[in-house]
């Protein structure tokens, strides 16, 4: 007797694909904000305020439910692609976006980030460690809790 499972699919090799991110990013230049609109209506943002050829990145917020998903990256990304393909400088606020930097500066991103003083004090530019990209927190991992709050 044959194997009829074998015959249909005699030798197949799966290969799975994993699906980081199903959203894309968007931008309103008149609010000055990225932001991703998920599909139960919540929405990650990270806002920035321009001034002349300066676009200070001040605050990333994720939604809870969408930590771990890579939501704070992709918006990190889209920013300062935009920045650099209009040639603006940035001035990171936000200390995601501090971290983020760090963790991907090159020489010719290191022309455009104009502060603040202790990111730009650091070791010489080095190549991107995709490794490092991939482990960078969300956004709520840095928020604090003052101790005199009961």
């Amino acid at each position: 007797m044959f194997n009829l499972r074998s015959l249909i699919f005699p030798r197949v090799n799966l290969t799975v694909v994993r699906v980081r991110f199903l959203y894309g990013v968007h931008h309103n230049e008149g609010r000055n904000i990225f932001y991703i609109k998920f599909q139960d209506n919540a929405r990650a943002v990270l806002a920035y305020k321009r001034d002349g050829r300066i676009l200070d990145m001040y605050t990333i917020n994720v939604p809870s439910q969408h930590t771990g998903e890579g939501v704070a990256r992709r918006l990190a990304e889209a920013a300062f692609t935009y920045a650099i393909v209009n040639n603006y400088y940035m001035y990171l606020t936000c200390e995601y976006l501090q971290k983020y930097y760090l963790a991907t500066k090159t020489v010719e991103l290191e022309e455009l980030i104009i502060g603040p003083s202790h990111i730009l004090e650091g070791p010489t530019s080095e190549s991107l460690n995709q490794e490092t990209v991939d482990e960078l927190p969300d956004p709520q991992d840095f928020m604090v809790t003052p101790s005199n709050k009961k």
